[in-house]
């Protein structure tokens, strides 16, 4: 069944404007897909999406379990919404995956971005270490949030493909020095 929103002041609407900031996704354990095709990447990939949106007359994706709410509304709700300046039609609400780096770290090849704030820039090393077949990401200290609108739509759906984790110094040595794995740098 689908529903369909016209007021702006909608608490499922606002808490999607929310979600354009760190601290709440953090808080609130969610972030948003601004895209058909990101939306298209996260299911094809196991993300769990909650709820869906789009403007009225955007068809909604392929393969959307039953059990994910669907919502319309219309244009110009979109645009109210939208972190964006032109968005696409179709976003949607999916569950934060855990972004701490694992107890240990299966031998591999990762990518380790520090202070990297630019979202532009962390998400397209995410799409390159995917496109190398890296193992997994990890983001120190100052970088961007890898879940935030523009590193998300920089990436185009790597940061679903392969693990990204934040992490310290201290806890990226220990997790290196265990697995053996050697740290080379680059500036």
């Amino acid at each position: 069944m689908t529903e369909r929103i016209t007021s702006r002041k909608n608490p499922l609407l606002e808490h999607i404007r929310k979600l354009d900031g760190a601290a709440y996704r953090r808080r609130t354990g969610a972030f948003l897909c601004d895209s058909p095709k990101l939306v298209d990447e996260a299911l094809r990939h196991g993300v769990t999406v909650e709820c869906v949106v789009a403007a009225e007359g955007t068809a909604f994706p392929e393969g959307l379990p039953g059990t994910v709410r669907r919502v319309t509304v219309p244009g110009d709700v979109m645009h109210s919404i939208s972190p964006l300046p032109t968005p696409q039609g179709v976003l949607a609400v999916c569950a934060l995956p855990a972004l701490t780096a694992p107890d240990t770290l299966p031998a591999g090849r990762y990518v380790v971005l520090d202070g990297v704030q630019d979202p532009g820039n962390v998400g397209t090393v995410i799409r390159t270490a995917d496109a190398f077949g890296c193992d997994g990401v990890m983001l120190l200290a100052g970088c961007a949030d890898p879940y935030s609108v523009k590193t998300l739509r920089s990436s185009m759906g790597a940061v679903f493909r392969l693990p990204v984790w934040c992490t310290d110094v201290e806890t990226l040595h220990v997790r290196l020095r265990d697995a053996g794995l050697p740290l080379y740098g680059a500036a």
